[in-house]
């Protein structure tokens, strides 16, 4: 039986839904908690293990803690809902084993998240592409990415390109998209984490430049 839930948190960020799934994973998914999905905008965090009466790790069976997210991608951004389930029942509060441990996941991922992309410390922080070559990064197995025929998520798709495929970062885009122009003269939008500044000549002075961009 899951435990009832506590607070909820409610924002908008720059990011894809699925760099805040992943966020979450890798940040909050862990022992004594696993990661799960739910559907395509929702993910949870749900306890799995708890120190039980004689100090032994056990399977909880009721009052079982989650932290519970949702992100829905809009034109604004995307919408983000985070839910913190309540830290036990009181069985836990009398055995001494109550705790904010769901609260205190939750909290850790909302601050991540809403740091800002001018936050050195998080992974959203702002990255600048400079004008010249690109290059695909996230054409996993020759899965062919579309480009946005405008800088939103709900645009009509553009042309597919690859990981090969030559690219040029243009003037035109903004904080969460990159204007991109194709060999042929086509244009269209990419997604700026998708993306990183190329080089012509793979030298370590070249990989330390490039680095810069990242």
């Amino acid at each position: 039986m899951l435990a009832k839930d506590k607070q909820t948190w409610r924002f908008v960020v720059p990011t894809p839904p699925r760099e805040v799934f992943a966020t979450m994973e890798q940040l909050i998914g862990t022992l004594p908690y696993r990661f799960e999905v739910i559907d395509k905008d929702t993910a949870q965090a749900i306890e799995v293990s708890r120190r039980g009466v004689f100090g032994n790790w056990v399977t909880p069976r009721a009052g079982v803690r989650w932290v519970r997210c949702t992100a829905i991608p809009t034109a604004q951004g995307t919408e983000v809902t985070v839910t913190a389930s309540s830290p036990g029942g009181m069985l836990l509060k009398a055995t001494g084993r109550l705790d904010n441990g769901p609260v205190a996941r939750a909290l850790q991922l909302v601050r991540l998240l809403t740091s800002g992309r001018d936050d050195y410390r998080t992974i959203y922080r702002r990255r600048l592409i400079p004008p010249g070559a690109v290059t695909l990064v996230a054409s996993w197995a020759g899965t062919p990415y579309r480009l946005y025929a405008e800088p939103r998520y709900d645009a009509e798709p553009g042309p597919e390109i690859h990981t090969a495929t030559e690219l040029e970062a243009v003037p035109g885009g903004d904080a969460t998209f990159v204007k991109v122009r194709l060999r042929d003269g086509r244009e269209g939008y990419v997604e700026r984490d998708q993306i990183v500044a190329a080089t012509e000549v793979a030298t370590r002075e070249a990989q330390t430049e490039v680095a810069r961009f990242v």
